[in-house]
């Protein structure tokens, strides 16, 4: 009989273990993070783990409680037997009760997660472009201009957090997708920090009046018969200014660097608007994330939307949370909504998945149709395309 239970410190050592056998890293029990985690015990030993990370994640330029699961390891003699499932269901009913509204997560094995509710919810794109192919004409000047002077780039030291943080914000709510973390440990740790991902990690700035308007995370990757490439765990630009200044920066790198590489929208965001060119191209094996509604009425009512007025009743089979069936009355109007219970019922109960994949705008209606989610001829059809019409979800992290 397998036992689920919150980690103690006695555990560091068994977490360590497993998840360095589970994903094949070398793994050190002092870097544990027991906040979060639960575990799977059979007859007192350790056999599954998995972890929360809480987050906000961006939709319709508002925050959405989001728990990020991540680490996710179980015995390899105890899969198949519904360990995974069983530790991940308890640790979304925790999440829930404290408030997450949705999850997201990533994966390579699609199947485990989908008997859970989750659907393929966004992508995280990679863009590659040699650094050559950066020009050297500023955005929003003339040729005569090509050479004026840039803002100043500088380095920013770990008392930046705070700065780099709310210059995120201000970036990340244009988009539908990408999570923020609230603790600036975290951003210290994961965003600011590199570990074993290449050399020469650095973060830079360009300050504007009183604030950070842009920065870049960027480490170098192993040298090669060609160069070495430069990789951005973040890439943010605010103004033009900003842009200008951290694509001036990186092309100074042209004489011995051979690509600039960055996370962005699917559409390869500002910086490929600003290459003017053909010289960058997708990654092949593009990454897509997981995502799950944990709290129907809350996750609506939390997101924003285009202006759409108007109203639909639908119902959603989710096993794992039974009060997440409605039926739900969904009311819009002036890129809000509000939920209320339904008297009457919806015609057909959407699939869990389907409907999160719905919710963070990266299947639409027509998709699900296709999928067999919806039928042709329903009504609900013009209103859902105009609720949730946007911009493709993407995040730049990985967790």
């Amino acid at each position: 009989m397998v036992h689920i239970r919150h980690p103690t410190e006695a555990d560091r050592d068994a977490i360590a273990s497993l998840s360095g056998l589970a994903f094949n890293w070398q793994s050190n029990a002092d870097d544990v993070v027991l906040d979060g985690r639960l575990c799977a015990y059979d007859r007192g030993r350790l056999v599954g783990t998995a972890r929360s990370i809480t987050f906000d994640q961006w939709f319709g330029g508002a925050r959405v409680p989001c728990a990020g699961i991540a680490g996710v390891a179980v015995q390899p003699e105890h899969r198949r037997r519904g360990t995974a499932s069983a530790v991940l269901g308890e640790l979304l009913r925790e999440e829930r009760d404290r408030g997450r509204a949705i999850s997201a997560l990533y994966t390579s094995t699609a199947g485990l997660y989908r008997q859970c509710g989750f659907e393929f919810a966004g992508l995280r794109p990679e863009f590659r472009v040699a650094v050559t192919d950066i020009p050297s004409k500023r955005l929003g000047t003339p040729e005569d201009t090509a050479g004026a002077a840039e803002a100043e780039v500088t380095e920013l030291g770990p008392g930046a957090i705070d700065a780099v943080m709310a210059c995120f914000s201000r970036f990340a709510s244009g988009y539908n997708g990408p999570v923020e973390a609230a603790d600036p440990e975290y951003w210290g740790d994961r965003v600011l920090a590199h570990h074993g991902e290449g050399t020469h990690q650095r973060t830079i700035g360009v300050t504007e009046g009183s604030g950070l308007s842009g920065y870049a995370s960027y480490f170098l990757s192993n040298w090669d018969a060609d160069g070495y490439r430069l990789v951005c765990k973040h890439l943010v630009a605010t103004s033009m200014t900003a842009l200008n200044a951290l694509l001036g920066y990186f092309r100074r790198f042209q004489n011995a660097a051979k690509e600039l590489a960055w996370y962005g929208p699917a559409t390869g965001g500002p910086v490929g608007l600003a290459l003017r060119a053909n010289g960058f191209s997708g990654r092949t094996g593009l990454s897509r994330w997981m995502g799950r509604v944990l709290d129907v009425p809350r996750a609506l009512e939390a997101r924003g939307y285009p202006s759409v007025d108007g109203e639909v009743v639908f119902s959603i089979e989710d096993p794992l949370f039974p009060d997440n069936a409605g039926p739900w009355a969904v009311h819009a109007a002036g890129g809000k909504v509000t939920v209320a219970q339904a008297r009457a019922p919806a015609p057909e109960l959407l699939p869990f998945g389907a409907f999160s994949a719905l919710y963070t705008g990266f299947a639409t209606p027509r998709d699900l149709v296709l999928l067999g989610a919806l039928q042709p001829d329903d009504p609900r059809m013009p209103f859902l395309s105009a609720l949730f019409a946007g911009p493709v979800p993407w995040m730049p992290d990985a967790f």
